[in-house]
């Protein structure tokens, strides 16, 4: 079972590469807002027809409580400015150097799931952490 939640992370990996190039072209012509109000409607349109059909995660969350409710939503807002912030950073940017930048975010996920949730932060963890950023610094500055 983990690894085809390799294979989904690859997978990941691989769409977004190909979703921030084609994003880039779009926002020579349009606006970050007006890019992420488009795809919240298009993502929107295609999912809620295949939740219609999954009544069993409808009653999941119908009934997980106002604390994983409240999280939810907090996810959601986060994950709109998030989208908002990389199609702002990729129309001044660009993809590649939006990219760069952006792929710090593993050491955000551990860094807040530490403070938040006091999960461990190895040494490896910190030292792959030091790595991205180092590696981020050489291609901006020299690239």
């Amino acid at each position: 079972m983990k690894n085809i939640g390799f294979i989904y992370a690859i997978a990941a990996a691989i769409t977004w590469g190909l979703v921030y190039t084609l994003d880039q072209k779009i926002l020579m012509k349009v606006s970050p807002l007006v890019l992420l109000c488009v795809d919240s409607l298009l993502v929107a349109a295609i999912t809620l027809p295949i939740l219609a059909s999954d009544q069993q995660s409808i009653r999941v969350l119908a009934s997980s409580g106002t604390w994983n409710l409240g999280l939810i939503f907090i996810s959601v807002v986060l994950a709109v400015l998030a989208n908002f912030f990389i199609f702002s950073a990729i129309k001044i940017l660009g993809a590649s150097d939006a990219s760069v930048f952006e792929i710090a975010y593993p050491f955000f996920v551990s860094l807040f799931s530490f403070l938040m949730f006091k999960t461990n932060l190895s040494f490896y963890f910190l030292l792959g952490a030091c790595f991205i950023f180092v590696g981020s610094f050489i291609i901006i500055k020299f690239a």
